[in-house]
């Protein structure tokens, strides 16, 4: 069944991004490296809600990770309930301590792939807003276990986590959640539709309706204004 109709949308969408959407959201509800389906619809789930309840004010008390509950026997614990908010809607606040904390209490791979699940649904979710289609439901879960494994050629690089580092090259960007390799190839294949195409080395764009410097723009203040550290 196809999540995302073209006639489900007020405007033309491109096929290519309608793809890259229907690519998420099959991966969404199934097995993934380190969660389950059921964890990972639990944690699109969560990230729906820190964005509807957007950041806590300065001065909220905030609790430590150490203190939360990291096995409650539900899908999701309140330790990663609380990595998902602060991935989700306060990820201006993400120190190096803080990811260092939250990696050494859950592992790489799980807050690899948690981060990847909020930044799938996220700009898929706010893109339907945008277009006045109602958020797509979440697909149904697909039973297993999570299949394991860590990539050949991640180490600690120049970033919070582990990443592709022997023979990499191209941005940074395009291999920040390499340690889940399914999950990033649909990130890129969304990056690819929405931003740069197969254009990213030409620094002259002919195939957006916007130039390059224009797009550059829009992406820089947008940046700026989501408090993006990167």
């Amino acid at each position: 069944m196809v999540a995302f109709p073209q006639d489900s949308f007020p405007h033309l969408v491109d096929e290519q991004v309608l793809s890259a959407f229907e690519q998420i959201w099959e991966g969404l509800g199934r097995p993934g490296t380190w969660w389950t389906g059921a964890q990972r619809r639990a944690i699109a789930e969560a990230a729906r809600s820190a964005i509807a309840d957007g950041p806590r004010p300065m001065g909220a008390v905030i609790p430590a990770l150490a203190d939360l509950d990291s096995e409650d026997g539900s899908d999701i614990s309140d330790l990663v309930l609380e990595v998902v908010r602060r991935v989700t809607s306060e990820s201006g606040r993400i120190t190096a301590g803080w990811a260092a904390e939250a990696i050494d209490l859950m592992g790489p791979g799980r807050y690899v792939e948690l981060v990847a699940v909020v930044v799938l649904i996220v700009p898929v979710d706010l893109f339907c807003g945008l277009m006045d289609r109602p958020r797509q439901p979440l697909p149904e879960v697909v039973a297993g276990e999570a299949v394991g494994g860590v990539p050949r050629g991640v180490a600690a690089g120049e970033a919070y986590v582990p990443w592709l580092v022997d023979g990499w090259q191209g941005p940074n960007v395009a291999r920040a959640l390499s340690y889940v390799p399914a999950d990033n190839e649909r990130r890129m294949a969304m990056v690819s539709s929405m931003y740069v195409g197969s254009e990213f080395f030409e620094m002259v764009w002919s195939h957006r309706s916007l130039s390059r410097p224009q797009i550059e723009l829009i992406a820089a203040r947008t940046s700026a204004l989501n408090e993006c550290f990167y």
